[in-house]
């Protein structure tokens, strides 16, 4: 009876063990995406809060932002093939900018386990300016780390 008792104690923890080699955690998909970050600023650098909703979209008529109220900043993807993306932005009181966003990709080697990820290395934006008075790169490495890349400087009237 010790004997079939130990089995069973032996093939528990086996059994345990595989469970716990099987579920394994894999954060691909939290850090497999890098966005370029972007944080809307007024002309001494502070942070804004804009008083419109905000509507973004890409050239491919995609919402990346539908009528956000209040938004202090915006994440966007970047193209893995283009070498330029294209963001409309659209303000409740009816007016636009389009922003242009040129940049380099640069595939990196993540693991085995998630593959190659895309980091982007920003080259240059540039902006119409009916809300936006200009923008400015302030980290031009664009990663799966959360780090505001540009600055959006908006003309705000206090």
């Amino acid at each position: 009876m010790k004997s079939a008792s130990g089995r069973l104690l032996v093939a528990s923890v086996c059994a345990l063990v595989l469970c716990m080699m099987a579920c394994e955690s894999n954060d691909c998909m939290l850090s497999s995406e890098s966005y370029c970050s972007m944080a809307f600023v007024n002309g001494q650098g502070k942070a804004v809060k804009l008083q419109d909703t905000l509507t973004v979209s890409s050239t491919a008529d995609v919402v990346i932002i539908n009528r956000k109220l209040g938004a202090t900043g915006m994440d966007v993807p970047l193209s893995y093939t283009a070498l330029v993306d294209t963001f409309f932005l659209q303000y409740n009181s009816r007016l636009a900018d389009t922003l242009w966003v040129e940049h380099q990709n640069l595939p990196y080697f993540s693991s085995m386990d998630c593959g190659t990820v895309m980091h982007y290395k920003l080259q240059g934006v540039r902006t119409t300016n009916n809300l936006i008075d200009s923008v400015r790169i302030t980290d031009s490495e664009v990663t799966n780390m959360l780090k505001h890349n540009v600055k959006i400087y908006f003309t705000v009237n206090d």
